[in-house]
């Protein structure tokens, strides 16, 4: 079985609100959400995953001295084992644009258990907003 490594982030607004993005231009799972963030290259750490994926996704800059709250989550899918770590956000420079060209939307956590994500990002949503 394959094994996919990544790094995705919870970025939280002032108003408390959490960023989601489309996935209606991936190849699979097109009718969910999912947080930013995305696969490690080689040799990259799960930190360096994080800042360049936030870079290239949002065009925004993270501290990474500041990040605190983080967690480890596997998840099995049909083809392979996901890997990854989600890292908190609450604090970054620049102004979030969408490089990707997907849907961007700030939810409520109310709002957010109510959104179709991807399967592993049930069990981020149950850790981070209990």
């Amino acid at each position: 079985m394959n094994v996919i490594f990544c790094s995705a982030a919870i970025i939280r607004n002032k108003k408390n609100q959490i960023l989601i993005m489309s996935r209606k231009k991936k190849e699979s799972f097109r009718d969910c959400w999912e947080f930013p963030g995305g696969k490690l290259n080689n040799y990259e750490t799960y930190l360096e995953a994080l800042v360049r994926e936030l870079k290239e996704e949002l065009n925004i800059k993270i501290n990474i001295k500041e990040l605190v709250n983080y967690s480890f989550f596997k998840h099995k899918y049909r083809a392979f084992l996901l890997m990854m770590y989600v890292f908190e956000i609450k604090k970054w420079s620049g102004k979030i644009c969408n490089n990707e060209g997907v849907k961007l939307e700030w939810v409520s956590v109310r709002e957010l258990r109510r959104k179709k994500l991807l399967p592993a990002n049930i069990k981020v949503v149950d850790y981070f907003l209990k």
